[in-house]
């Protein structure tokens, strides 16, 4: 392989090590994905109510107030007036000038079951372990509540006793094919490498058609130097 092939190759493997890497860089996590925070204070917000997704954060540590512990969780709150938590994340968008009945309602987890938070985030104190959730809507469900290891589960359905073993069924199914799936990072990473390796070999195939055009060439000159 000549030196131009050898650093194009370099290159283009370099390219896909960094889309790669920022393939798998995340603020929140989707609901799925729930982080475990024991020592900090969970953070569910439930952006479904305007076309978004569960999305959940780990405030480290202990949170001074509701506020503090959804910024450290990874979402970004901002005001319509003060006190008054207008956007998550910038969401709703625009911020509704008008009260439309909907409002980022606060909840907090007690005794395994969101309650709607009786005081506002600016003067509620959450303790490490502790859950905390948002929702845009009328205040009158609550976020999913996470399970166990971190992950959200909508526990507002009701249980229908007819229909258990169905969805058990379904739910089997879901994860079956979840499990055989392949991340879009790794897509990503398989169609960047496949280009590096048909780039490479069409280098490698230019440069020796090159060095055999040149081969007479250079034994004529050297034929010439002799004489």
């Amino acid at each position: 392989m000549t030196r131009t092939a050898a650093r194009l190759t370099s290159t283009l493997f370099g390219a896909a090590t960094l889309i790669a890497s920022a393939a798998i860089v995340a603020g929140p996590a989707s609901a799925d994905t729930a982080p475990e925070c024991p020592d900090g204070v969970l953070v569910v917000v439930d952006f479904t109510d305007l076309g978004g997704e569960v999305e959940t954060g780990c405030a480290e540590g202990d949170p001074e107030s509701g506020r503090a512990a959804l910024e450290a969780a990874g979402f970004t709150p901002e005001d319509s007036s003060p006190g008054l938590i207008c956007t998550i994340d910038g969401q709703p968008d625009p911020c509704p000038t008008e009260f439309d009945g909907n409002y980022w309602a606060y909840w907090q987890v007690v005794d395994g079951e969101w309650e709607a938070s009786m005081i506002g985030a600016d003067e509620a104190d959450p303790a490490p372990g502790g859950i905390e959730g948002w929702r845009y809507n009328d205040g009158s469900v609550p976020p999913p509540l996470p399970a166990a290891g971190g992950e959200a589960s909508d526990d507002t359905a009701t249980s229908d006793p007819a229909t258990d073993d169905t969805t058990s069924d379904d739910a089997a199914t879901s994860d079956s094919d979840d499990s055989g799936g392949i991340s879009p990072a790794l897509w990503i990473v398989i169609g960047v490498v496949v280009v590096a390796i048909v780039v490479g070999a069409v280098v490698r195939v230019t440069g020796a058609r090159a060095e055999r055009a040149a081969g007479p060439e250079q034994k004529g000159g050297d034929a010439a130097t002799k004489e």
